[in-house]
């Protein structure tokens, strides 16, 4: 016999409450925030300086790269909370109290993903108030295109935070949790730096060793684009940029199904290790 799915709504809800009121009821969401306003500060003012200096026009949506710097702080954020939570329960053994009552994988780690997006709704609407506020303070603009950014980031944070729940299923302490965090993220680093620096280089002038090598590299740097959550976000802003609604939605695509998929891997593996693997 298969065995049967249960998916207890009202657990769900009741986790999905906890998760959120544990989160921004912390100092962790609101020192990330400010550190995201901080750094869209400084690359604000110095856009505004280079208008004043030499009163010419830099770029049509000057907020757009600065929302990027928010976001990307603010995923950093949620893939450390995200990655920690399953590994901290863990430690702390409240899992296991869990698991004792109407809890299974499936209900827990859906409570997990959809908490840690409620959370992420929170941010985005302090996000929303302080380009407003940035607007009505320099004139510069609102544009459609920073709303578009902020639309897009939902469903590329939700990759994010999957992949982080993912990671956090398959390891068993806190810190080897953020360890593997760490490490993953910098092979994903060191692949995109690695293929830009070696794409600037001249192909008249490589030496054959040297052009295998940027191939290879070139190739990694494609197989990592697919897994790294960050790609989302980094190619939506990208499609924005360029006008492109056709890879905008792909992205928006791309990243539903990134998240369903590193959602299910985490159910399958915390089902395989139980509550105490």
């Amino acid at each position: 016999m298969s065995k049967k799915i249960s998916f207890p709504i009202h657990t769900v809800k009741m986790l999905v409450r906890r998760e959120v009121f544990s989160t921004i009821t912390s100092w962790g969401p609101y020192v990330t925030i400010s550190l995201s306003f901080l750094a869209s500060s400084f690359l604000l003012v110095n856009y505004l300086g280079g208008i004043k200096e030499n009163n010419i026009h830099i770029s049509e949506d000057p907020l757009n790269f600065p929302l990027f710097i928010s976001l990307v702080v603010v995923s950093f954020y949620l893939a450390i909370v995200s990655i920690i939570s399953i590994s901290r329960e863990k430690d702390q053994g409240t899992l296991e109290v869990l698991f004792y009552g109407p809890v299974n994988c499936l209900s827990y780690l859906v409570a997990k993903f959809v908490g840690d997006l409620c959370v992420y709704v929170v941010l985005a609407t302090l996000l929303v108030l302080y380009y407003a506020l940035v607007s009505a303070v320099t004139n510069l603009a609102l544009s459609w295109n920073l709303m578009e950014g902020l639309f897009l980031s939902l469903f590329a944070v939700s990759c994010i935070i999957s992949f982080s729940l993912f990671i956090s299923a398959l390891t068993s302490r806190m810190r080897s949790s953020i360890i593997w965090l760490v490490a993953i993220l910098v092979i994903f680093l060191g692949a995109y730096v690695s293929n830009s620096m070696l794409l600037r280089l001249d192909g008249e002038a490589l030496s054959s060793s040297m052009f295998y090598l940027r191939n290879m590299v070139g190739a990694i740097s494609k197989g990592v684009e697919w897994i790294s959550p960050f790609t989302p976000l980094n190619k939506g802003m990208q499609a924005i940029a360029m006008g492109n609604a056709w890879l905008y939605c792909l992205n928006i695509f791309h990243s539903l199904i990134y998240s369903f998929i590193f959602l299910v891997f985490s159910i399958v593996v915390l089902e395989r290790k139980g509550v105490r693997g």
